[in-house]
């Protein structure tokens, strides 16, 4: 079955959406393509979920976790619509933690993110945060001409994607800059894979640009889009009543069957290393650190235990009412002639 996930990612080369109802083994086959990813040193995995289920069932990856108070409200900033006669207000958000998540960015090579914002818009906030810093950081071997060079692939595995990129969430103008970015994600090897429940909670500005593989569906998803999608295909009519674990690929017409997931070692809760404390230089102590006029002083070290004795017993002291010491023993020993 490896072998059907790597050819099922050469054929979306880019961007996907699992749709289907609960129960369908989404996650699963969405854990299978993660972990097959991971196994070329090439690719980068970054999992964004709103429910702890990747924490513990996924294979070994550092996780972070996003409280709803690393994300707050910066500001609101007033901007004209076209077309229109009156002022709107658009939330501007700010990432509390963004040194960490950088950090956290820096220091691994596949990482999760367990985002327990409460607000649909900080969770998407959040997520284009993420996606923003690594889009810098492409477009940026990109203008250098290293992209190719360099090798890198991010992807972006979103879970519970109607929550992420609900239609009505990213239609605002704040997230104008996920949905630039969005379009440019071949250009600069980046892919996003994403779960959802309803092909229609999506934004149709993110979902056009992927390709789609299906479950079973709702009758509702499937008579406003999934009938459509599939006109030509021979599981038209099939889709409404596949079996647990089996996908259609509507672009080739294909079948697809997934396994259940056996987790290879546990996530952990990634932590920051511990700084050193840098000794503080004021610009004079540079200045004749420079001529060899002063030395700074060495940092303190902590003296080590001193090691234990053994103990030593005290000489018995005679008794004071023993008559039977020697009253000249104290008197010197010596000639009076000398």
């Amino acid at each position: 079955m490896t072998d059907g996930y790597k050819n099922l990612i050469k054929k979306v080369s880019g961007d996907l959406v699992i749709l289907g109802l609960k129960d369908t083994c989404k996650t699963t086959i969405l854990m299978h393509l993660a972990r097959t990813l991971r196994e070329d040193q090439n690719n980068r995995v970054l999992i964004l979920e709103t429910f702890p289920k990747w924490v513990n069932e996924f294979d070994s990856i550092p996780y972070l976790v996003v409280k709803d108070s690393d994300v707050q409200t910066k500001e609101d900033t007033a901007f004209l619509e076209n077309g229109t006669a009156y002022i709107q207000w658009s939330k501007d958000y700010r990432i509390q933690n963004s040194a960490k998540v950088l950090e956290f960015l820096r220091e691994n090579k596949d990482v999760a993110f367990l985002i327990e914002c409460e607000d649909m818009e900080k969770i998407s906030a959040f997520m284009t945060f993420v996606i923003y810093t690594v889009y810098r950081k492409q477009y940026l071997r990109a203008k250098d001409n290293c992209l190719d060079s360099v090798g890198e692939n991010f992807w972006f595995l979103v879970e519970e994607s109607h929550n992420l990129l609900d239609s009505t969430v990213i239609a605002k103008k704040t997230f104008n800059k996920l949905r630039k970015i969005q379009n440019e994600f071949r250009n600069l090897r980046m892919h996003m894979i994403c779960v959802a429940l309803r092909l229609q909670d999506l934004s149709p500005k993110i979902r056009s640009k992927m390709s789609i593989i299906l479950a079973k569906v709702s009758l509702d998803d499937y008579q406003l889009k999934v009938r459509n999608l599939l006109r030509n295909s021979d599981y038209r009519d099939k889709i409404t009543e596949l079996p647990k674990g089996k996908f259609v690929y509507p672009e080739t017409d294909e079948e697809f069957q997934t396994e259940p997931f056996v987790q290879n070692g546990k996530p952990f809760e990634w932590q920051p290393k511990p700084k050193e404390q840098k000794q503080k230089i004021g610009i004079l102590q540079k200045w004749f650190i420079k001529h060899g006029l002063y030395k700074p002083k060495p940092k303190p070290q902590s003296r080590p235990e001193p090691e234990p004795q053994p103990e030593v017993s005290e000489p018995e002291q005679p008794d004071e009412e023993d008559d039977t010491t020697d009253d000249t023993a104290d008197e010197p020993i010596f000639d009076e002639g000398l």
